[in-house]
């Protein structure tokens, strides 16, 4: 009993016997959720090229996304603000193609996090409202495209305001990273109501991650998510969007790029696609921009 004790102090201590504070504060982003405790501003773009199924059958549809968000460090490691935008490019056989920008979404959150590789926090995020006149053809391309990346399809939606509150959580033992985010997206139309619609959305978040550290350079990982309609009106078995996420990432001093592939593990979102499979490429960017506290390396 005494050695199993004293092993696992060893275990739970390295990260702090190590004496690298960075190494153990600022572990590598998962391609969806940021480096939690980034000392300084940083910077992640992501391409995702698709290839989706429709629900009605027939050819394949393609979908290309990009995601740009910047974070910076109010109070390094303790305190940030930041900003997110998407753009969509899809093409429905059938039906047409077309683009679409999405609203912006902005952000505060707070982290409290420990040498040990503890840590924890919250955030509160607005994705602004914006105007958004589609024909018939293009909402239907939009319907398809979006399955790709079902937690941001807030960005696409039309004249709604949503809230997105959530709390982080992530753990460093050893070369492991555990990382998790759970939240819930409240949308509140700002328009007229349309037929069927609700004033008022709730939709559920959760994204997870395991990652270990190969070597000091690489990572691999797996994220996953949930994406739950709590309150639309949808039979059971399409409130729930499952889907996966392996990868490796590669830490180059202050870029990081990662590669990703997303396979849906259940109906995608809301059921507006039989299924789809997608690759990403995601490069994240530190720049000496921040405000470090006192001390702080």
């Amino acid at each position: 009993m005494r050695a199993a004790a004293v092993a696992a102090a060893l275990l739970l201590a390295a990260p702090a016997q190590a004496g690298d504070e960075r190494s153990s504060l600022d572990a590598p982003a998962p391609p969806t959720l940021p480096a939690l405790a980034h000392p300084s501003l940083s910077n992640t773009f992501e391409i995702t090229f698709a290839g989706i199924t429709p629900m009605k059958g027939g050819a394949r549809a393609y979908a290309l996304l990009f995601h740009d968000e910047i974070e910076y460090p109010l109070i390094s490691r303790v305190f940030y603000a930041g900003a997110a935008h998407d753009m969509a490019a899809g093409a429905l056989p059938g039906v047409g193609h077309d683009f679409f920008f999405g609203a912006p979404e902005l952000w505060l959150r707070g982290l409290w996090s420990s040498v040990i590789g503890l840590s924890s926090g919250g955030g509160f995020g607005v994705v602004l409202p914006a105007p958004r006149s589609l024909s018939t053809g293009a909402r239907e391309v939009l319907d398809t495209v979006r399955v790709v990346r079902p937690w941001d399809a807030p960005y696409f939606t039309d004249r709604v305001i949503t809230l997105r509150p959530w709390v982080d959580v992530r753990h460093l033992v050893g070369r492991f990273v555990l990382q998790l985010r759970q939240g819930i997206d409240i949308g509140i139309v700002a328009r007229g109501l349309g037929k069927g619609e609700r004033r008022v959305d709730y939709v559920g978040r959760t994204t997870g991650y395991l990652g270990f550290r190969l070597a000091e350079p690489i990572g691999l990982g797996i994220e996953a998510w949930e994406v739950y309609q709590i309150s639309a009106d949808l039979p059971d078995d399409r409130r729930a969007a499952f889907a996966v996420s392996p990868s490796v990432r590669l830490s180059l001093g202050r870029i990081e790029p990662a590669l990703s592939l997303v396979i849906p593990i259940s109906t995608p979102l809301r059921g507006d696609a039989a299924s789809y499979f997608a690759a990403r490429l995601n490069v994240g960017f530190e720049f000496e921009a921040g405000r470090p506290r006192p001390g702080a390396r």
